[in-house]
């Protein structure tokens, strides 16, 4: 009983002295500060992007019509904004008001027919093939009414918004392409060209249905909402939150490591030195881990206890360890400073943080992050982050040299 007491006197006293460091408290300040500042975010009105869109010429009645569609819409991802001609939207761009830049050609009819005489196989290529075609990378005919795209960074959402504008076009490109049937067609009916191209149009219209197709899922079941899918700003909050866990840890190793060269842990036993070492980076996760968990619960990204509650424990274990096991693979304390810069765009550009992608996925798991995210909705079973806990906690129990 004396025993238990007395390590848990230790560790009060260990946990006081560590909270007293600034940098711990500037880590524990930036949870709330993450949460409120997302939250406020992802509360006010408009899109994750914006995008300034103009005709290439004034009068062109399609490309208003475009427009118009494109403004009206409420999407929580993508804001079109107009601009009278090409160099508005090109100042928008500059002045950081809008991400992206596009400026339909001159006569945006023209390019449809050109989109819609392709040969059949051109347009069975896909998305990104017909994309690029209506950006100046397909036929000569096409090339004559390119659109134009202005960007200040060529980035993955900038690509990935030229292709969201290429799906809100879609109706419009299906359209030339049965005018252009109807018109190749001329046994059908006695229309005349006139009279086919208001017919195509009138089919395509009544056949326009605004339906969501989409039922969405997580690999445990969970459905997702309708407002959550939409809330793009929100989304990665967890996955910072879990960066920001790491961070604790590494930090905890550097004051550790500084602690041991100005020889601070003499009074510990080498037997216990160790186990000691690996407490003593375990305790200011425990006290961000729990700021974590009440930040997740307040901020609307909380699941149910039954499934964050194992999570969180096991992921401040996984993250404690890795930072150990960090410290004694590098023994100096300058090679682990160094190393942090390079483990947090780890996690931040190779686990789910933003984006899923599968990347040199051995690379990923050893990432304490990556297993942590994955295991929420049931992608990657619990057992996994155990055993990952239990790999990098033998450190703690063999004898340290430094």
């Amino acid at each position: 009983m004396k025993h238990i007491q007395h390590t848990f006197t230790q560790a009060v006293l260990l946990n006081k002295r560590i909270t007293k460091q600034p940098v711990f408290l500037v880590l524990l300040a930036l949870i709330p500060v993450l949460v409120l500042g997302v939250r406020m975010a992802a509360g006010q009105s408009g899109s994750l992007v914006t995008v300034a869109v103009a005709p290439g010429r004034a009068d062109d009645h399609t490309a208003h019509a475009v427009i118009d569609k494109l403004t009206h819409d409420d999407s929580p991802a993508v804001r079109y904004i107009r601009c009278p001609d090409g160099e508005t939207v090109k100042e928008t761009v500059s002045a950081g008001e809008a991400r992206l830049g596009i400026v339909f050609p001159e006569d945006l009819d023209e390019l449809f027919a050109a989109y819609g005489a392709q040969e059949t196989g051109n347009l069975n290529d896909g998305a990104l093939s017909m994309l690029g075609a209506l950006f100046g990378s397909g036929s000569d005919d096409l090339k004559e009414h390119q659109i134009i795209c202005y960007t200040a960074t060529n980035d993955v959402v900038s690509k990935m918004t030229r292709e969201q504008l290429f799906s809100k076009m879609y109706r419009d490109m299906e359209t030339a392409v049965l005018k252009v049937w109807l018109r190749s067609h001329p046994d059908l009916g006695t229309f005349s060209g006139e009279e086919r191209d208001e017919y195509a149009e009138t089919v395509r219209g009544d056949s326009a249905v605004e339906y969501d197709f989409f039922d969405l899922e997580y690999m445990d079941g969970e459905r997702i909402s309708d407002e959550a899918a939409r809330q793009y700003i929100s989304s990665p909050m967890r996955g910072l939150l879990a960066v920001l866990l790491t961070l604790t840890a590494l930090a905890a190793v550097l004051y550790l490591c500084d602690d041991i060269r100005k020889g601070r842990f003499v009074w510990i036993s080498p037997q216990k030195k160790s186990l000691f070492y690996y407490g003593c980076i375990l305790l200011p996760m425990a006290d961000l881990g729990l700021a974590a968990y009440i930040a997740l619960y307040l901020s609307g990204s909380f699941t149910s206890w039954k499934k964050e509650l194992p999570s969180m424990v096991l992921f401040l274990l996984c993250a404690a360890g890795f930072a150990n096991l960090l410290r004694v693979i590098l023994r100096k304390m300058t090679l682990i400073a160094s190393s942090v810069p390079i483990v947090l765009c780890a996690c931040l550009f190779l686990t789910p943080v933003f984006a899923d992608l599968t990347i040199m996925e051995p690379l990923q798991m050893l990432l304490p992050t990556y297993l942590y995210l994955k295991s929420i909705h049931g992608v990657q079973p619990l057992w996994m982050m155990a055993v990952y806990a239990a790999v990098t906690a033998i450190p703690a129990f063999v004898p340290d040299k430094i």
